[in-house]
């Protein structure tokens, strides 16, 4: 079986999903991690702020994304998974006709979708889906955030696998470290008119926790920026998988079942 493995950015797989697609691929089956937000900036209008400050943590230069990049294929390596890039800008990146940012700030979190990225940048990711569900095959069981944390990306993502895929074929994701965070932060991502959720914990082995750590520890260019006001910072990263993983269970996918109307 192909279980196609879809990440707004590239980490989110390994933060998120180690556990499961590394035992999957030792398992026999094919794994893809299928990443959208992976291309450099190429102009014309000078950096955000956002984006300055983001690069600024990540300390990769002014052309991060090909060691994020390269980051991304180690860690998929290490989990026996195949990596896909599929070439969109990161919200930091984003403007209007007019050359503003769309985001500054943290306002690429919280869930407010500009509308300029409806109008412009939704159909490019409808594509991306598309493009990776060919990769994958129209049998394949599709993995995708459940946008904790609101970061516009996910949500856009999401919104997009939706239209896209029978809702029989996905599982959700929880959106680490975000729902680490807030211990109520499932609960405005699971309503959803119409529908009803059911939990499916996978229960991870040590090794398999082991592996999700080396996982996250490939993506060193983003541990500051992800662990770095936590306690401990970066370097407690692996408590705080732990204790994380401690609390769920495991790693917790979340299917959604549509009601009869």
């Amino acid at each position: 079986m192909v279980h196609l493995f879809l990440a707004p950015h590239l980490d989110d797989i390994g933060l998120s999903c180690a556990g499961l697609a590394g035992r999957l691929a030792r398992q026999g089956q094919r794994v893809i991690m299928a990443t959208f937000c992976t291309a450099d900036y190429e102009g014309p209008f000078a950096l955000s702020a956002a984006a300055e400050h983001e690069h600024w943590q990540w300390q990769l230069g002014e052309r991060p994304y090909h060691q994020r990049r390269v980051e991304d294929r180690q860690a998929a390596n290490l989990l026996g998974a195949e990596a896909l890039h599929l070439g969109l800008l990161d919200a930091i990146y984003r403007y209007d006709d007019a050359g503003r940012p769309l985001y500054e700030g943290k306002q690429f979190m919280g869930g407010h979708v500009h509308p300029h990225d409806w109008e412009r940048f939704y159909p490019s990711v409808i594509d991306a889906v598309r493009q990776a569900l060919l990769v994958a095959g129209g049998d394949a069981q599709v993995y995708c955030p459940l946008s904790i944390g609101g970061h516009v990306d996910h949500v856009i993502v999401r919104r997009a696998v939706e239209q896209m895929c029978d809702p029989a074929r996905v599982a959700y994701y929880e959106d680490y470290p975000y729902a680490g965070r807030d211990a109520g932060a499932l609960t405005p991502y699971l309503e959803q008119a119409g529908s009803a959720w059911r939990p499916v914990l996978i229960h991870l082995i040590e090794a398999e926790v082991d592996l999700r750590i080396a996982a996250i520890a490939c993506y060193r260019s983003q541990l500051f920026a992800l662990f770095g006001e936590m306690p401990g910072g970066a370097a407690a990263m692996p408590e705080h998988v732990r204790e994380y993983i401690a609390r769920t269970g495991g790693e917790r996918y979340w299917k959604r079942t549509i009601q009869p109307s």
